[in-house]
């Protein structure tokens, strides 16, 4: 497989500006990978909020965002090294500092997205920066 260093450079350039949700799935069809995407589409407001960038990730390529599109590109070793290998469907949430926070096998809700990020000390540092900003 040949990894171009734009691939090989996408996660590692949202460190310290977005979290990340990556979607995977072997198959674009699977059931929890569509109606992964379709819950996260529910509430764009939420993750535009939270600074939060949706990868897919199917069978080896991957695109950024939600919407229908053919703009698949082949996955580098980044996206690669983050599939668990006995899982046909995987959702995993990484933080600003890179860090993977959460893995899941089911379908995760945005309400339990949410309250998973809203709990972390970088976001709770957002919120009071936020409402301090809105007091001046």
């Amino acid at each position: 497989m040949v990894i171009s260093p734009s691939n090989a450079q996408r996660l590692s350039s949202h460190q310290w500006k977005d979290r990340l949700v990556i979607i995977q799935s072997e198959n674009a069809t699977n059931p929890l990978f569509k109606k992964q995407i379709e819950e996260f589409k529910k509430d764009p407001e939420g993750l535009e909020e939270r600074k939060i960038a949706v990868y897919l990730s199917v069978a080896g390529n991957y695109k950024m965002g939600l919407e229908e599109r053919e703009d698949w590109k082949k996955a580098g070793k980044d996206l690669e090294k983050l599939k668990n290998s006995t899982s046909e469907f995987e959702v995993i949430l990484m933080g600003l500092d890179g860090g993977v926070k959460l893995q899941k096998n089911e379908l995760l809700t945005c309400e339990s997205l949410f309250r998973t990020i809203d709990q972390m000390p970088m976001r709770i540092s957002e919120i009071r920066r936020k409402k301090k900003d809105n007091q001046l």
